[in-house]
């Protein structure tokens, strides 16, 4: 099973480098790494500082792919 969660899903408005919606999936076996990738993401990406993990929890799902 696969965890994951929607950048647009935590910042509906948010821009991608090229000026688009951003897509951002952010993927991992369990909630921590999808924690830690998102928020990795939104740092890097958006400059977004403070502490989104229980949104990000929130918004994560599971693909049993």
């Amino acid at each position: 099973m696969i965890r994951f969660a929607r950048c647009n899903a935590l910042l509906s408005l948010a821009l991608d480098a090229s000026g688009k919606g951003c897509r951002y999936v952010a993927k991992g076996a369990n909630d921590d790494e999808v924690v830690k990738d998102m928020t990795d993401h939104l740092t890097g990406v958006h400059n977004v500082e403070q502490d989104m993990k229980a949104n990000i929890l929130a918004s994560t799902k599971t693909n049993n792919g």
